[in-house]
């Protein structure tokens, strides 16, 4: 099957893939910031850490099935599980962090939400973001 979202015909400006790209890649560097840092800011815990990392996992999920195609749901799925695996090995070598099996069972839920959101309005996403980014090219100097 061709993936048409690669098309340049489909995004001639490339604008489409830049956004959807950024909306996942920007907040996992936040993320992972948050989740490598030695001490986070305390604003951030005035939510539930819980609440955090199901939020947290089913947005990024749901961003990296859009930002690189993941036809398959299950590459978005086992990259994030990877990811919570990481996060949570390394917070296991940090004196002030530690390691929870609680954290990794809300994030597999999170992953879940976020696949559901991907097969639910994925396309519907997709289609949004195609057409702001036509609409703001043609703004655009060429």
């Amino acid at each position: 099957m061709v993936d048409t979202r690669l098309d340049p015909q489909q995004d001639p400006s490339g604008l489409a893939v830049l956004l959807m790209r950024s909306a996942f890649w920007l907040p996992w560097v936040a993320c992972t910031y948050l989740a490598f840092a030695p001490s986070p800011p305390d604003a951030v815990f005035r939510i539930s850490d819980v609440l955090l990392h199901g939020i947290a996992f089913s947005y990024l999920t749901f961003a990296l099935g859009l930002a690189h195609h993941a036809r398959r749901w299950v590459r978005a799925a086992a990259w994030m599980f990877a990811y919570g695996a990481a996060i949570e090995l390394v917070q296991s070598f940090e004196p002030l962090r530690s390691a929870e099996l609680t954290d990794m069972l809300v994030d597999v839920a999170g992953i879940g939400i976020g696949v559901v959101a991907l097969k639910l309005i994925g396309a519907r996403i997709e289609s949004l973001v195609h057409w702001l980014a036509d609409t703001f090219a043609r703004w655009l100097p060429e």
